[in-house]
């Protein structure tokens, strides 16, 4: 038997990898996990021989598991987004699977998990060495053009403090100015450094090394202070309050 655990943060996401590993017979799920902190604890209680494990977590990233667990299972990689360079994955983890797949997709992973269980290679050397092909092989938006009349200004990520979406048109806000930019904020949210740049609302994303103060405010919600001369208030939607409330550890 091949024991496995899942670690993926949506419920119906969950749910539905849950129920097609059990139509094989050869696999066990030993637990599954919605958070980070919860797959690293599990992880190293259960001893998994495979680990389906989703890139982006509410508190943080997969590979951040992957870099805290002790024991090193095989790992089969679950994502939403196309754009992650799967020949990261290739050589190192068993498969890159994208959100929503078929049953036939999963199971040309079962193949490939099974001749990699049969070969008996040392986990460790592999997962070490997907570490350093995913820390080179990262593509984060570091610089953002704005087009200004027949001007182009550039911004870096670490000068834009926060970004808002309004009628459709998307502003990026840095300390002295407000620049119009190119990018749908579902762009933004999956190409901008998930260690410095979180969503709270569907209309705004925030640079958290900028949030000086978050607070309670109405019906569940929250609201943060950006550091910035004018202290600006954005309010944090229930759903986003509670997974950067994980994210931050509060």
């Amino acid at each position: 038997m091949i024991s496995t655990l899942i670690v993926e943060d949506e419920q119906p996401a969950l749910t539905r990898l849950e129920k097609m590993l059990s139509d094989y017979e050869d696999i066990t799920i030993l637990d599954t996990c919605m958070t980070g902190k919860s797959a690293v604890t599990a992880i190293d209680r259960e001893k998994p021989d495979v680990i389906f494990l989703d890139i982006h977590l509410p508190d943080f990233s997969g590979m951040d598991v992957l870099k805290l667990i002790s024991h090193k299972p095989l790992v089969v990689f679950v994502t939403a987004f196309q754009e992650h360079a799967h020949e990261a994955f290739e050589l190192q983890a068993i498969d890159y699977l994208v959100k929503p797949f078929s049953a036939e997709r999963l199971d040309a992973a079962m193949h490939k998990l099974r001749d990699k269980i049969k070969i008996g290679e040392d986990n460790t050397q592999l997962i070490n060495n997907l570490l350093s092909n995913l820390q080179s092989k990262q593509n984060f938006l570091r610089r953002l053009p704005s087009k200004i009349g027949d001007k182009i200004y550039i911004m870096t990520d670490d000068e834009i403090q926060y970004v808002t979406s309004e009628n459709k048109m998307v502003n990026a806000f840095t300390e002295s100015s407000k620049y119009l930019i190119n990018y749908t904020m579902d762009e933004l949210q999956n190409r901008l450094d998930p260690e410095k740049f979180f969503r709270i609302h569907r209309s705004t994303i925030v640079n958290l090394n900028y949030v000086a103060l978050i607070e309670t405010w109405f019906a569940g919600g929250y609201r943060l202070t950006i550091k910035n001369k004018d202290r600006t208030e954005l309010l944090i939607s229930r759903s986003a309050g509670k997974k950067l409330r994980q994210k931050l550890g509060w």
